[in-house]
């Protein structure tokens, strides 16, 4: 999914300075850092083309959780629609038999130019409830991805039978197809596995990843990543723990959510931000003094006003005679709780739950002294 950059910065002053800045407008103060703070400094990227596969159980048991799903699409399209990205929305079932991994659903692919794409959603998603009591979700993920491939080179089959003799120029073109209805070649490819049952796959998971992680290409396994809304070990609404499919999403760096919740708004929108690329941890380059970290995002002057509402306190004194997309926003997010940040020591890295997930091109500003030096 997106990549971020790691910029590092040294204070450059023997204490905390100001320097009055005369020459920009109005005088301004700037602090500096003390010596020996280190800022570790990235920048929030998101995938700009996306190809979404819903592999949706359709057994007995499922029409509430096809329902659930269809209620709160729009906790999970808010994002992609907010951060303009390019994604195809595509749903299969668990039916390996009888729908062996065929696109349901009309239209078939859901694009930003389908009309009232939440219905089109909604519709899609439920696939019936008729489908085969074996659920083999990561097997049905894999026919809906080899047929679909079939369907692409057959397409570049067909344009090439349509160039001109002698014209090589043409076939060339044919190979750089890159327009197809899904899987497209320089898309991200997120796959999502809805079951209220476990997975019977009747390959190992590790067989499985090694096939969607190579779907893209040699190289390119950081392209695909999987979910799953499925059932969670010691759940009280009779779903079969779906252990299958959370070692699938762990391999590959995707998020699980509970089928058992109410409401899948919640979950929907992990999913989504999961989807886009939205990074949710951010490593520090050095071992910090644990009580000295300080988290800053920094936005646009124009960032809207519901992307910066869940700050802790919210500096825009920055952006007093600067142009609207100059990053003057300068966002301080709760330390801990569903919608703050924390350190993770084993991990050496800043991880952000809920609602205080950087957003798409935010810049974020890990400060901090290293460990052993700064107040003790």
């Amino acid at each position: 999914m997106g990549k971020n950059t790691a910029m590092i910065a040294r204070g450059l002053s023997a204490l905390t300075a100001a320097v009055l800045l005369s020459a920009c407008g109005p005088d301004r103060i700037v602090a500096t850092l003390p010596p020996d703070v280190r800022v570790d400094s990235y920048s929030q990227q998101a995938a700009s083309k996306i190809d979404v596969l819903w592999v949706v159980d359709n057994s007995g048991s499922m029409a509430p959780r096809q329902d659930n799903l269809g209620r709160n699409f729009a906790s999970f399209i808010d994002l992609f629609t907010r951060s303009s990205i390019d994604y195809r929305i595509a749903v299969t079932t668990t039916d390996i038999f009888k729908d062996k991994g065929a696109l349901k659903g009309n239209p078939r692919v859901i694009t930003p130019q389908t009309a009232n794409v939440a219905a089109a959603f909604s519709n899609n998603i439920k696939v019936g409830i008729t489908g085969s009591p074996y659920e083999a979700g990561l097997e049905a993920g894999r026919l809906a991805i080899d047929a679909q491939k079939a369907a692409n080179a057959q397409t570049i089959e067909q344009c090439k039978r349509s160039c001109a003799a002698n014209k090589p120029a043409c076939l060339t073109a044919c190979d750089e197809k890159k327009d197809f209805i899904f899987l497209r070649p320089d898309a991200f490819l997120y796959l999502i596995f809805v079951s209220d049952e476990e997975d019977e796959s009747r390959e190992d998971v590790r067989f499985y990843y090694r096939y969607f992680e190579t779907v893209k290409g040699i190289g390119n396994d950081g392209m695909v990543t999987t979910a799953a809304i499925m059932g969670a070990e010691g759940n009280t609404c009779g779903a079969t723990p779906g252990l299958r499919y959370k070692e699938m999403s762990d391999l590959t760096g995707g998020e699980v959510g509970n089928i058992c919740d109410s409401a899948f708004g919640a979950t929907l929108k992990k999913l989504a931000t999961n989807a886009v690329g939205l990074k949710r941890k951010f490593a520090l380059q050095e071992k910090p003094n644990v009580t000295t970290v300080e988290v800053r995002v920094k936005y646009p002057c124009n960032t809207p006003e519901l992307s910066l509402s869940k700050c802790d306190s919210l500096d825009r004194t920055a952006c007093m005679g600067m142009s609207p997309d100059s990053y003057g926003l300068v966002c301080k997010p709760p330390f801990k709780g569903t919608d703050g940040w924390d350190y993770e020591p084993a991990n050496n890295l800043v991880f952000f739950a809920g609602d205080s997930v950087p957003g798409l091109n935010a810049q974020v500003e890990l400060q901090y002294y290293e460990e052993g030096k700064g107040p003790q």
